[in-house]
């Protein structure tokens, strides 16, 4: 299993509807996309950050290299030039029954500390009404990334890391 993702920052005066649209017109194109477990068009959309951040977790490494090297990929290239694709290993993701109908995703990012005996990570809190969670780690960064997925709008969490799903695809 592999993680993707590529963060694209954009003018915090970029009109977002031009992110929203190009999601709602392609978005259902990674429906059923050979190797996916699923993608997250995340997006921020607040007055200090725009930023635009799909998530991808793949079943193995086939269908990641089909969407870099056989064109997919190219869309983004096109229109917001070489991005640096973030990498990572999936150590724990949990989908519930009702996975599908997240709307909201929570990220929290850290370090792995330099230790003697290196132990797991795991998620630091345990998230109420979380419909689904993928924990991912770096080694070549020595960091984990921590996704939360809501239904509705996580209370209580920086809206610096809370993103909104235009789509899921499955």
């Amino acid at each position: 299993m592999n993680s993707m993702q590529y963060k694209i920052t954009l003018p915090n005066d970029y009109d977002m509807t031009v992110i929203r649209e190009r999601v709602r017109k392609n978005g259902a194109k990674t429906d059923g996309f050979e190797g996916l477990l699923f993608k997250a068009y995340l997006i921020i959309d607040s007055a200090d950050k725009k930023q635009y951040a799909p998530l991808y977790i793949w079943k193995d490494s086939v269908g990641m290299n089909k969407f870099i090297f056989e064109g997919y990929y190219d869309n983004i290239l096109k229109s917001f030039g070489w991005q640096k694709i973030n990498i990572g290993v999936p150590l724990d993701v949990h989908m519930s029954t009702q996975f599908s109908e997240a709307k909201y995703v929570f990220e929290t990012v850290n370090s792995i500390e330099e230790a003697t005996n290196i132990s797991y990570p795991t998620f630091l809190t345990e998230e109420k009404d979380c419909v689904g969670k993928v924990l991912v780690y770096n080694p070549d960064k020595w960091n984990y990334t921590a996704f939360y997925f809501y239904k509705e709008v996580p209370t209580g969490k920086n809206t610096r890391f809370v993103y909104e799903i235009l789509h899921l695809s499955m």
